[in-house]
């Protein structure tokens, strides 16, 4: 394991709070969870340097809860176990494991050959916007025939990756597959046998393995700051607030709107507390940094280069970098090429874009109408290579509404300006110039609401539809910093006073 993922892993492990496992032959010493009284198996070791028993020969699928638990705690991490005699106990237990950091199921239930555990797979697999992750702890060989059945049964879209070290990414979800001691995989997967009291150690290895990374370090310092911090938050909102918040409500037009400015209020204690832990933690600061250029193959000068260039920041000077670094490129500023030198494989321009529409679009999940109001981006017609526009009503102006209303809209168009913005499409993402012209249809407001909203079409997508029956589908959302800073510009653009000067005065101060 290198430095920069040590350091990660420290960050992890704060992170992770609890697991759950489920297995039907779960025991605690002696006793069996959910059945009756009966000693533990005794089992046979086939790891590097034991005897080895043909493959295939039956083993022992029971599981040692003590010492699995034990080595969870190690990490301060809780650990539930739960042991059922049938799938009919399982009721409640996706709410269980929807609540759960770290996910263990074994693959064979009650002899289902993987039924069950599919299933589980399935409902943490639709919760596409958390988090998961799932280890599954078999006594079975076969890891290549697990694998092709979650690929095949929970992801009939092939959207699973694997990878050599037997772990599956779906989305934000990913399924390490491990053998139970005892089991007897082919030579290959010999390093999938854990002990239960490694287990725990061994799935944070393998979640660091994938998931580290500079900015994954600082998202998981932020969420991990929130939730010690939890109750500081709330003692700041007291229920002896409740009569000023009500009194508050009923000074509205719009009554609803009070909670949006509690939302805010909190969103703004949030984000003090990450801030302070982010600037006590540095989960991104130089010295992460640099450890973190220790992951990648450069030389001992470029090395030392790069790290005066992200350190210095804007004030670095491209000429005193090494030739092996700038030599080819000296003419062009860092930002032009230094994502490219820092990347291993990939698209470097699309890692470029996807780090700019992160930066200027708030995150929209779920499956809720959307509204139609300032920062709405949104795509003309049914196909991805529609045209794309920015609403630019405000928000305020975008509630409230008792008739059909014009909505204004700047076109997102592929020609050449200087006011830019990076939009998601199907494809991928795509760099757009935000005209000057506007661009208005008018919508009108479902019946029983005051706001326009969307609705699902045959295609399953959110669009808009305004009242000459014009499909817009939903695109995305800019925060709201930015759609404010593209309001003000076209606003500005409109303020310009039209004066018919001298043209010898005009020419004059041109030249200068």
């Amino acid at each position: 394991m290198t430095e920069f993922q040590k350091r990660f892993r420290r960050i992890a492990t704060e992170f992770l709070r609890t697991a759950i496992v489920v297995d039907d032959k779960a025991y605690s010493g002696t006793v069996r969870i959910g059945s009756a009284l009966r000693p533990p198996p005794v089992r046979r070791s086939y790891r590097a340097g034991g005897t080895e028993a043909p493959i295939g020969d039956p083993v022992s699928h029971d599981l040692d809860t003590v010492r699995l638990v034990n080595g969870f705690a190690e990490h301060g991490i809780l650990c539930g176990v739960l042991g059922m005699d049938s799938a009919e106990d399982a009721e409640g237990l996706d709410k269980l494991m929807d609540r759960a950091d770290i996910v263990i199921l074994d693959w064979r239930m009650w002899g289902d050959d993987g039924a069950f555990t599919l299933e589980r797979l399935r409902h943490l697999v639709g919760d596409s916007g958390r988090l998961r992750i799932v280890g599954v702890y078999t006594g079975e060989a076969n890891l290549d025939r697990i694998t092709d059945l979650i690929k095949s049964t929970v992801a009939t879209d092939s959207n699973w990756d694997g990878s050599p070290t037997r772990i599956l990414r779906n989305g934000s979800c990913y399924v390490a597959l491990y053998c139970k001691e005892g089991a007897n995989p082919p030579a290959e997967f010999r390093d999938r046998v854990v002990h239960e009291e490694d287990l725990a150690d061994r799935m944070v290895t393998d979640f660091v393995t994938i998931v580290a990374g500079l900015l994954p370090a600082v998202v998981l310092t932020a969420l991990t700051s929130v939730r010690d911090n939890a109750y500081r938050v709330l003692n700041g909102f007291a229920q002896r607030l409740d009569p000023a918040f009500l009194c508050h409500r009923s000074c509205l037009l719009t009554p609803d709107d009070a909670e949006a400015l509690v939302v805010r209020m909190v969103s703004g204690e949030i984000e003090e507390i990450v801030e302070e832990a982010v600037a006590a933690r540095q989960p991104a600061g130089l010295e992460a940094i640099d450890s973190w250029l220790d992951t990648r193959d450069l030389s001992d000068d470029v090395r030392t280069d790069l790290q005066r260039l992200l350190a210095s920041g804007s004030g670095g000077s491209v000429q005193l970098l090494s030739t092996e670094l700038a030599g080819k490129v000296s003419s062009k500023k860092p930002y032009q090429w230094l994502t490219g030198k820092l990347c291993k494989v990939g698209d470097v321009a699309s890692v470029d874009h996807e780090f700019a529409w992160l930066a200027s679009h708030r995150a929209v999940t779920g499956i809720e109408s959307k509204r139609l109001h300032l920062g709405t981006i949104v795509r003309r017609g049914c196909s991805e290579r529609g045209e794309h526009y920015v609403c630019i009503r405000p928000r305020c102006d975008s509630v409230r509404l008792e008739r059909d209303t014009p909505f204004l809209f700047l076109a997102l168009t592929e020609d050449g300006g200087k006011s830019k913005l990076v939009i998601r499409t199907g494809t991928g993402f795509v760099i757009r110039t935000i005209s000057d012209k506007p661009f208005v249809r008018t919508f009108a407001p479902d019946g029983g609401i005051d706001f326009v909203r969307t609705r699902i079409d045959d295609a399953k997508e959110h669009c808009f539809v305004d009242t000459d029956g014009t499909k817009f589908a939903w695109a995305g959302e800019l925060r709201q910093e930015f759609a404010q800073r593209i309001a003000q510009r076209f606003g500005s653009h409109l303020a310009r006073v039209a004066a018919e000067d001298s043209e010898w005065l005009r020419r004059t101060a041109r030249d200068g």
